[in-house]
């Protein structure tokens, strides 16, 4: 298991990682397709509006994509850990996002299951799942 504070540069999960982030951070959901399996499972927890279990990469990028909108374009997530095993990256990191005058700045981390080198499985785990669902219930005006 490779365990760093800085993200190691000899495994593929994280060089995958790497590349989906920095498409994630730029916000081009086109580029992150390729790396998700066509059958991915994603989950984020919660009852907001960006909160559910997506079935394959339309589902999952309409997640993300609802996010983007909801933010104004503003969210961001910085990993800071990666841990990863021959299928397994676990990420630890700050989310960022905007909205209305309120800002949601926590800690997060992200699971991820690979399988020939595309991500098959994910979730999203908000260290406080109570700031995040009400910084995106009220970005909805829910």
């Amino acid at each position: 298991m490779t365990t760093r504070s800085d993200p190691p540069n000899d495994s593929p999960l994280v060089a995958a990682y790497q590349r989906l982030i920095r498409a994630f951070n730029a916000n081009d959901l086109a580029a992150m397709t390729s790396l998700f399996h066509p059958a991915v499972t994603y989950v984020i927890p919660g009852r907001s509006p960006v909160a559910g279990v997506a079935h394959g990469v339309g589902e999952h990028l309409a997640q993300l994509k609802r996010a983007r909108e909801l933010s104004g374009g503003t969210l961001h997530f910085e990993p800071r850990t990666m841990s990863a095993s021959d299928n397994r990256l676990f990420v630890f990191g700050r989310i960022t996002a905007e909205f209305g005058g309120r800002r949601l700045d926590s800690d997060h981390l992200v699971l991820f299951r690979f399988d020939g080198g595309l991500i098959v499985e994910g979730r999203t785990v908000p260290l406080d799942l109570y700031e995040f669902d009400e910084f995106w219930l009220n970005t909805s005006g829910a």
